[in-house]
């Protein structure tokens, strides 16, 4: 049977000042031109796998702190199905984690692994590519499945995946083209982001994944041996007394992977399917430019949900939680405005990857309100 795992654990620390601990990034709306109006991220994550995953056979991973978060912004869905990390420790363990826990429900279950922070459409696009991509995985359960986006701009901020011959056993899948995975890039330098974006054998890591949940624990195993006998001391005690110990003291001797580097870039039966649905990250602010690009001004500047006035100014992003508020923009060029209600972000668009450097200086400075 197939189940979707949703990762939703994420801090988004990039999208400071809206997403706080408060308020994880999973859990930030978007406009009705993304998102039905007033929709969260995960929100829409659920309803986009309607029709493709039950909800009785879909899990949502999230850390300890965000679970209660999680569960009012969902009350429709079971609590039962939302796991609780003791400690983050990035993606290797939590999809082992809940490899291993699936496994009990169900021993030859199937996986679908998918960030709870992606804006996709058309929904019946994505389903019928994530429906492809289980059909390998049925058809041949020792293969990694993942989806490859093809690049629109030179971003030096995903991974990449190198794409080989087509599939020999199954060169389309339905109507999609499949791939054998030559290798994994994470995050080039602006030159060879540019050089990939200009191929036509790279993908976008789009860090959605397809897999038996035995296969990644097998892999887990001898890639990471570590982890692997970790997550076995886990199963031993599902559904035991000492579950709860045995996973916290696991988790809290776990490397911290990601599943890209414990397992993507070493394994040899991958297999990329190219998705011919759009996808956005939403990882930083300047992912406003792409999502509203029909929207700026002549000289590039963009107004979302805002009143802006920009003179002498250029290539600048305003974003403000009250619409009747004014932003003033003079001489301003390349930078990114987001104002909530108790703080202002101002960051120049080359420097989007520091701002997570606010939260470290907020804690440093005991200043945890904001963060």
């Amino acid at each position: 049977m197939i189940h979707a795992l949703i990762l939703a654990g994420g801090s988004g620390t990039r999208l400071w000042p809206a997403s706080r601990i408060a308020k994880p990034k999973p859990l930030l709306a978007f406009d009705s031109q993304h998102t039905p109006t007033g929709q969260t991220l995960l929100q829409a994550t659920l309803e986009r796998l309607t029709g493709l995953v039950p909800h009785d056979h879909t899990w949502i991973v999230t850390s300890l702190s965000q679970s209660e978060l999680i569960a009012d912004a969902l009350p429709q869905f079971d609590t039962k199905h939302i796991w609780s990390e003791p400690t983050p420790r990035n993606t290797a363990a939590s999809i082992g984690w809940a490899a291993v826990k699936l496994r009990r429900i169900d021993p030859d279950a199937a996986m679908i692994v998918l960030p709870a922070d992606h804006l996709i459409k058309p929904d019946s696009i994505f389903c019928e590519t994530l429906q492809c991509a289980g059909d390998i995985v049925a058809q041949s359960p020792e293969k990694l499945v993942t989806i490859g986006v093809k690049p629109t701009f030179p971003a030096t901020s995903y991974g990449y995946i190198q794409r080989g011959e087509t599939t020999p056993t199954s060169p389309k899948v339905g109507n999609y083209s499949t791939f054998n995975v030559l290798r994994f890039y994470e995050k080039p330098n602006r030159v060879l982001a540019e050089s990939f974006c200009k191929s036509d054998v790279f993908y976008w890591n789009a860090g959605i994944f397809v897999w038996k949940a035995k296969t990644i624990l097998d892999l887990l195993h001898r890639f990471e041996p570590d982890i692997g006998n970790l997550l076995d001391k886990i199963a031993d005690a599902l559904g035991t007394p000492e579950e709860s110990i045995v996973t916290d003291e696991s988790f809290q001797k776990m490397k911290s992977l990601s599943i890209d580097y414990a397992v993507m870039e070493r394994a040899k039966n991958t297999v990329v399917v190219e998705a011919t649905f759009d996808w956005n990250d939403v990882g930083t602010w300047t992912a406003l430019d792409r999502l509203y690009a029909d929207q700026k001004d002549h000289n590039g500047n963009l107004a979302v949900a805002s009143q802006v006035l920009a003179i002498d100014s250029s290539n600048c992003t305003v974003r403000c939680d009250n619409p009747d508020h004014l932003v003033a923009l003079v001489g301003m060029r390349d930078i990114v405005v987001i104002q909530t209600a108790d703080a202002t972000l101002i960051v120049a668009k080359d420097q989007e990857e520091s701002v997570r450097r606010i939260i470290e200086e907020l804690n440093k400075q005991n200043l945890s309100r904001w963060s």
